[in-house]
């Protein structure tokens, strides 16, 4: 995660989800237990905001196909599982 010196302490992350054509878990629910998991630490934009830390690609399978030529420039993190939110989560809260 980005040093954020000097600004809130919350992530701004854009968010994007896949099409979920062949979803292996429920990628709304695994997204909200992020948001519950982290709280005040996290806030969710959309995948348009240029001034996000990261874009946060959320796919329901490992293929992850998501056109991701917009987010050019922009670093990008990816949900490809159950398993990485909560790598994601003990990233984003140091444990």
């Amino acid at each position: 995660m980005r040093n954020r010196k000097g600004r809130s302490p919350e992530l701004k992350v854009g968010l994007k989800y896949c099409g979920g054509c062949r979803a292996g878990y429920h990628r709304v629910a695994a997204v909200e237990r992020i948001r519950e998991r982290l709280g005040d630490k996290i806030e969710f934009v959309s995948s348009d905001c240029v001034d996000c830390d990261f874009v946060l690609v959320v796919t329901g399978c490992a293929t992850a196909c998501v056109d991701t030529a917009s987010f050019k420039g922009r670093p990008i993190r990816y949900i490809k599982s159950e398993d990485d939110v909560e790598r994601f989560i003990t990233e984003a809260t140091g444990n």
